[in-house]
C-alpha cells in the first residue's frame, strides 16, 4: 500500500471514530429519552416537554451526522441501473461526476446555507420552547454536517486518485 493511500485510509478512519464518538452517545441519550416518555405516559400518567425536545434534536443531529458517515462508507442507497451497464472507464467518470457534485452541494447548500441558518437564528435569539437551548445550536449540525460529507466524497477521491478502492457497504434485501 502507497504512503499517500495509507495517509488517507488513516484520516477516513479518523473521521470515523470522530462522527461516531458523536452521533452513539446522542442515539443512547435519544433511546433514554424516549423510553423516558412511553414509560413517564403509560405508567405515571404524565409526559416531560424538555425530553420530547431532547429527543427530537438528538434525532435531528444523529441523522445529518450518520448521513455523511454513511456517504464515506459508500452505503447510502444508489439507482445503479446507469452504471451497470457502463464500462469500467466511463462508470468511473460518472462516479467522479457524482462525487465533486456532492461535495458541491454539500458545500454550496449544506455549509454556505446551513452557516447563515445557524447565524440568522443565533443573531434573532430563536430558543426552543421547553428547553430554552438556541436553536443556532440545534441548526449548527447542518454546515457541520456539510463539511463532514464534503470531506468523505473528498477521500473517496483521494483514494480512487491514489488507486485503491472504497469498499460498499451494500445492503441486499434478498
Amino acid at each position: 500500500m502507497g504512503t499517500g493511500l495509507g495517509v488517507i485510509r488513516r484520516l477516513h478512519r479518523a473521521l470515523d471514530a470522530l462522527v461516531l464518538a458523536v452521533t452513539v452517545p446522542l442515539m443512547v441519550v435519544m433511546l433514554g429519552c424516549v423510553v423516558w416518555q412511553v414509560l413517564g405516559r403509560y405508567f405515571f400518567g404524565a409526559s416531560t416537554s424538555y425530553t420530547d425536545e431532547i429527543a427530537r434534536f438528538a434525532f435531528i443531529w444523529v441523522s445529518l451526522l450518520g448521513a455523511a458517515y454513511v456517504l464515506g462508507r459508500r452505503g447510502h442507497i444508489a439507482i445503479t441501473a446507469l452504471t451497470q451497464l457502463l464500462s469500467a472507464g466511463p462508470r468511473r467518470v460518472l462516479e467522479w461526476i457524482i462525487a465533486l457534485l456532492v461535495v458541491g452541494f454539500s458545500v454550496a447548500v449544506m455549509v454556505y446555507g446551513g452557516y447563515a441558518l445557524t447565524e440568522r437564528a443565533a443573531r434573532l435569539v430563536q430558543v426552543s420552547p421547553a428547553l430554552q437551548v438556541s436553536m443556532g445550536l440545534v441548526y449548527s449540525v447542518i454546515p457541520i454536517s456539510g463539511v463532514l460529507t464534503a470531506l468523505y466524497a473528498v477521500l473517496v477521491l483521494a483514494q480512487w486518485a491514489s488507486g485503491g478502492e472504497v469498499a460498499e457497504d451494500q445492503v441486499s434485501l434478498d
